[in-house]
């Protein structure tokens, strides 16, 4: 056993009440079995997750319209083009990704996409094994193993470890920073806290980590907001709480500079602020969307929002998948409930999710997918309700409730982590992958990268302007707005089958379509038939068939 695993031994997470030990000795707890029982097989444990991540790994781009335009991004930084998306300065995209990928595309010396891939999923590893760190430092290693299998069968992390997205580097960060917050903050023993026996002063990596993770969350997505907030709420708590912290005060004071100087460091570097502007268009648009029309915002979180986070959201992201109409209101409310009740342990985990639940709930739509970033403290926070509920209740009662939520939780991700792998293993990954939506897409970009010039634009259905722009490295854009284009005075091309942005502008615009340009393309299982045109200026207007 390493030196700090022994000295991090597992502490009592509940007290038994007097009532219960009046009665004297009582057979383990099934939930102190299966912690036993992880701690003895956790070698096999850890190699059945590294087995079922190489499983699920087939060095494919799931295409997405987000990691598209990272991608793009990324591509022009490493080209020294700066950070543009189709020649103008953007102004959307946080910079951490494009950064992370402009990187790679420089340390690979190409622009394929295996590395960016590769390295996704070692951060996936890196991931979970700060979340092994957070739980030994906590809980001790039988907990610590748990945990991190518990994460590790996940769907929603699953899926995210084969993503090019901004989602599992944003996690990263967090759990490096919570890792490191553990270690600074809590790990000498103190009266009252998770333990008084003696523990070693923070090591030099855990300060690396505090920072570092704190420096690539700020990097990587708008929701570093909310941990930021979490952040300085929690430190300031632990002024008047002087049980939560060592005696000494200079931790926090590190902690509040480091938060000011990622701030400030953040707005003055931020490559979205070309042109002066101030803020990126996701802080724009939260200003000016949400609390500018607050009412508005009231309204569709009360009737939208709240029904969809707990009918669907939470549940998918703890459970895999929803379990019922009803049950999953009630599942989503209690893991919510656990998850911020976090904050009688840990003040700064019960913020960070209850500040998630606040920032999905006004800022955007809710998903599962944003639940990611809290997804391994409600998965402590599950277990931990479970397993209160085991020695609460009467035995054998207690054993059986708990066993069918243990397995309820287990059993579904992992039907769904299995769905998964198949996808990704299927002989014709791209015609089975969003229903064939996309299985024509290299056969169409490379069609409009050999038709069509540097300086044309080409105007594409839904969700595929964005992933064609990366891969024909050309103009493709979703709606005519976006670039006030001009066939008079631009080389314009339109991309059938044609959406509803592009119907209006032709029938709208003094030009009319020339001849089909370069042959029809269409993969198998895709059910659309792709057909390049040039838009050719003219007086007469064009009209559309439906």
């Amino acid at each position: 056993m390493h030196r700090e695993e022994a000295m991090a031994a597992p502490t009592l997470e509940y007290v038994v009440p007097e009532k219960v030990r009046s009665q004297g000795p009582r057979p383990a707890l099934l939930a102190d079995r299966i912690l036993a029982l992880a701690d003895r097989y956790r070698y096999k444990l850890f190699a059945i997750l590294l087995a079922w991540y190489l499983l699920g790994f087939n060095g494919q781009w799931r295409l997405e319209p987000d990691s598209a335009l990272y991608l793009t991004i990324g591509r022009n930084l490493a080209a020294g083009q700066g950070y543009t998306y189709h020649g103008h300065p953007h102004r959307l995209a946080f910079p951490g990704p494009p950064l992370l990928f402009a990187a790679i595309f420089k340390l690979s010396h190409g622009q394929h996409l295996l590395p960016a891939l590769v390295a996704m999923l070692m951060m996936g590893f890196v991931t979970l094994a700060l979340t092994y760190r957070l739980f030994l430092l906590y809980a001790g290693r039988p907990t610590a193993v748990l945990m991190t299998f518990g994460l590790g069968i996940s769907r929603l992390f699953y899926r995210y470890c084969f993503e090019l997205l901004s989602d599992l580097p944003f996690l990263l960060g967090v759990m490096a920073f919570l890792a490191g917050y553990e270690a600074v903050f809590y790990r000498r023993g103190v009266p009252g806290g998770e333990g008084d026996h003696p523990r070693a002063p923070a090591r030099w990596f855990d300060w690396v980590l505090l920072v570092g993770g704190l420096l690539v969350a700020v990097m990587m997505r708008p929701t570093m907001w909310a941990l930021l907030a979490a952040v300085v709420l929690a430190t300031g708590w632990s002024f008047v709480r002087r049980a939560d912290v060592p005696r000494r005060r200079w931790p926090q004071v590190v902690i509040v500079s480091t938060i000011v100087a990622a701030v400030v460091a953040f707005s003055l570097l931020d490559p979205r602020h070309a042109g002066g502007h101030t803020m990126g268009q996701y802080e724009d648009a939260l200003f000016e969307a949400k609390f500018s029309h607050f009412g508005t915002m009231l309204r569709q979180t009360s009737t939208e929002y709240l029904p969809l986070l707990f009918e669907s959201a939470v549940c998918k992201a703890v459970l895999g998948c929803p379990i019922g109409f009803g049950l999953n209101a009630i599942a989503g409310a209690v893991v919510l409930v656990l998850g911020i009740g976090l904050a009688r342990v840990r003040p700064l985990w019960g913020l960070w999710v209850g500040m998630t639940v606040a920032i999905v709930l006004i800022a955007v739509k809710p998903l599962d997918r944003y639940f990611l970033e809290v997804l391994p403290l409600l998965v402590h926070a599950w277990w931990g309700g479970i397993r209160w509920l085991n020695l609460r209740l009467p035995r054998p009662w207690g054993d059986r409730v708990f066993l069918g939520l243990f397995l309820l939780g287990g059993t579904t991700n992992v039907l769904r982590t299995g769905e998964f792998i198949f996808e990704q293993r299927h002989a014709q990954f791209r015609g089975y992958y969003k229903e064939g939506r996309y299985a024509s897409a290299d056969g169409v970009a490379k069609l409009i990268h050999d038709r069509v010039g540097r300086v044309g634009w080409v105007i594409a259905p839904a969700k595929c302007g964005r992933i064609l722009t990366f891969l024909s490295n050309r103009n493709v854009i979703e709606a005519p707005r976006e670039a006030q284009l001009d066939p008079r005075r631009q080389n314009v091309f339109v991309l059938e089958p044609l959406s509803d942005p592009a119907r209006q502008w032709l029938a709208a615009a003094p030009a009319r379509l020339g001849p089909q340009i370069g042959p029809t393309i269409q993969a198998a299982r895709d059910p659309d038939n792709w057909r390049l045109y040039q838009v050719d200026p003219g007086d007469k207007k064009l009209q559309i068939a439906k």
